[in-house]
């Protein structure tokens, strides 16, 4: 019982078993999170034979004090389930010069397409190889990948994982930072509701893209992974809302978004969105507000939400891609057109390599996978990542404090 008898009705009508902040206590950020509305959110859960949800959000909207009632419904991964493991690294085309000495970089076309492979176009591709000529990536830009989860333990990406230091040196249950969520060390499974992150392909897939380590001789080369010094290369966090395990749902998506903003993330990377247009859940998009405003560091005051704009190949208002709040990715192939399956329509802003299997594993984009392993894909999924490294260059050279998320969409869409 909450004392509010109109409430405390409602939900014993609907059998109600459990009613909870949506989001877990986090002191430091209490202002903030009343300052934009999203401590206002709480999850019921019921006795389903008592009433559908769809009955129960109803019966709870038409409830006094309440402003909103919404059933949850996962997003869904807008990248294709088409893995191609790749057994052997790619070799450099004769007389091709590489700037690192990644083995499987000559393979990664999507950064820099010369048009000698059968198929291409010369300048398909996100131009990637000249941007680091002016920057490679700096450890104090965080980006959250909001997927399936990374494996943090990779050759090719540990070193740019985001380490929560107070929570690897402190006592193994406890809630070291006082953030909600004990444990976690390299980011949060929502899906488990625990710090154990279980390597997934399409999440790892994704990270290898935004910032695999460069020029250490191993694997592939990510966007904003550094030059092979120390101290140069993005951070991520590993924020899982999606797990391949048998009986594992997906995580809360609102959760995982302000637990990126609260960690330090001022680029979201998302390959998702929900699968049919004009359906939404206005958490998830209170939660995007608050990661756009809140979210800060020293290279940028508000944060950005990156998106996939989706695999249907059709038009449509398709959330949360097209709200107006974050930057949607659509996806071309190695010959320079709009890929078949990509969304479209005037709230795409961009858009970047995401490969095409059809013609051959090698028109695929090229990252890392779980086990130490690689290979390619298809999608806006794999287009969305080239964009969210690209921003994360944009941030490490030319971020400051005065710095918003509106002046590097601007960088993004225009320079």
């Amino acid at each position: 019982a909450t004392g509010v008898p109109a409430l405390d009705a409602a939900v014993q009508s609907i059998r109600g078993a459990r009613l909870t902040p949506l989001f877990p206590p986090n002191p430091r950020y209490a202002a903030e999170r009343a300052k934009y509305g999203i401590d206002q959110w709480y999850e019921l859960r019921f006795d389903s034979t008592a009433a559908s949800p769809r009955e129960a959000a109803a019966r709870l909207a038409a409830t006094d004090g309440i402003m909103r009632a919404e059933t949850v419904k996962a997003p869904k991964l807008v990248g294709s389930d088409r893995f191609i493991i790749q057994k052997s690294p790619a070799q450099a085309a004769a007389g091709a010069a590489m700037p690192f000495n990644d083995p499987r970089l000559p393979g990664q076309w999507h950064y820099s397409n010369s048009g000698t492979m059968a198929g291409t176009v010369a300048g398909a591709d996100a131009n990637v190889f000249n941007a680091w000529l002016t920057e490679t990536g700096r450890p104090d830009v965080v980006v959250a990948i909001i997927d399936g989860g990374v494996d943090y333990t990779h050759e090719d990406l540990a070193r740019n994982m985001l380490v929560n230091q107070a929570e690897a040196d402190g006592t193994s249950g406890r809630d070291d930072d006082g953030n909600g969520y004990a444990d976690d060390v390299y980011g949060w499974n929502f899906c488990t509701n625990s710090p154990q992150i279980y390597p997934h392909s399409h999440g790892t897939h994704v990270a290898g893209t935004v910032a695999a380590v460069n020029n250490n001789g191993i694997g592939v080369a990510g966007v904003a992974g550094g030059d092979g010094s120390e101290s140069s290369g993005v951070r991520m966090i590993s924020c899982q809302v999606f797990d391949s395990r048998s009986g594992v749902g997906e995580g809360d998506f609102a959760k995982a978004i302000v637990y990126a903003a609260e960690r330090g993330a001022t680029i979201a990377q998302c390959s998702w969105g929900w699968g049919e247009p004009d359906y939404y859940e206005q958490a998830v998009l209170d939660a995007i507000n608050y990661f756009s405003r809140m979210a800060r560091n020293d290279r940028m005051t508000g944060g950005l939400c990156i998106f996939a704009a989706g695999n249907n190949g059709a038009t449509g208002n398709y959330y949360p891609g097209c709200i107006d709040q974050v930057l949607t990715v659509g996806s071309m192939t190695a010959d320079g057109t709009v890929a078949s399956y990509s969304n479209y329509g005037p709230w795409v802003d961009i858009t970047a390599p995401g490969g095409l299997l059809d013609y051959g594993e090698q028109m695929g984009v090229l990252s890392t996978l779980p086990n130490n392993s690689y290979g390619w894909n298809e999608g806006t999924s794999m287009a969305c990542p080239h964009v969210s490294g690209i921003a994360a260059l944009v941030l490490s050279k030319y971020g400051s404090e005065s710095m918003s998320p509106e002046m590097l969409r601007t960088q993004l869409e225009t320079a």
